[in-house]
């Protein structure tokens, strides 16, 4: 079972992921939070396999992260469109996908990085398109 932590601003965006990653019998959403505060207090009580961070939660990396590398937890970057991944990459992220990307797409990331393999969407892909590239 994967066990993952969706951090996200938006409400509308983490019960649809919830609900997109729902379908598969082997991921399982164990927290969710909307702030970085509520994210450091959620990885005090859960051990994620994967943390499903947007790019609007990076003020706190360094925190995050710090509790990251202690509870062995792989880090999926939620990003924009407009985000540059090459960046985002830097962060030493394991995943790098965007908003846009398909509920069975996103299920895809997270069992690659579950794995262990870096997964970074190719940016052209379209929204509804699963292609990716695996860096």
């Amino acid at each position: 079972m994967i066990d993952v932590v969706i951090a996200d601003h938006q409400e509308l965006f983490r019960i649809g992921m919830a609900e997109a990653l729902a379908v598969a019998d082997d991921v399982r959403v164990v927290g969710q939070a909307h702030s970085s505060e509520e994210l450091l207090n959620t990885l005090k009580k859960v051990k994620p396999h994967i943390l499903m961070l947007s790019t609007n939660f990076l003020p706190a990396l360094s925190k995050i992260q710090r509790m990251l590398k202690r509870r062995q937890t792989a880090l999926l970057v939620l990003t924009e469109e407009n985000d540059r991944t090459a960046y985002v990459r830097w962060l030493r992220a394991q995943g790098v996908v965007y908003r846009s990307m398909d509920g069975p797409a996103f299920i895809d990331a997270m069992r690659r990085v579950a794995r262990g393999e870096l997964f970074v969407q190719n940016r052209s892909s379209d929204i509804g398109e699963s292609r990716h590239e695996v860096a």
